[in-house]
């Protein structure tokens, strides 16, 4: 992984403080995969905690896409990737 564990600190706070003051029905984030070769081989890590922490707020996963290229590199982020995954959830409260 080559996103410092202080940077994914940071950004899964974020989000996760996002899912849990939304009032929408659907709730989005992109996740950095880390630059891979090709978006499928994007960091398990980050993928699993971003999953994880946003469905610990009433969240449940409903769809994961890929997108981007090897020149989409954000430093904004403090990631280097140019793939990301769109992960897509929906409330479970009704």
């Amino acid at each position: 992984m080559t996103a410092d564990m202080a940077g994914d600190d940071a950004w899964l706070s974020e989000i996760t403080t996002q899912a849990r003051k939304s009032q929408l029905q659907v709730f989005s984030v992109s996740v950095p995969v880390n630059a891979p070769g090709t978006p499928q081989e994007g960091s398990e890590h980050l993928l699993a905690a971003a999953i994880e922490s946003v469905e610990n707020q009433g969240w449940k996963l409903e769809s994961v896409s890929t997108y981007g290229g090897p020149t989409n590199n954000d430093p904004r982020y403090g990631f280097a990737s140019g793939f990301w995954a769109l992960l897509v959830f929906r409330t479970t409260y009704h």
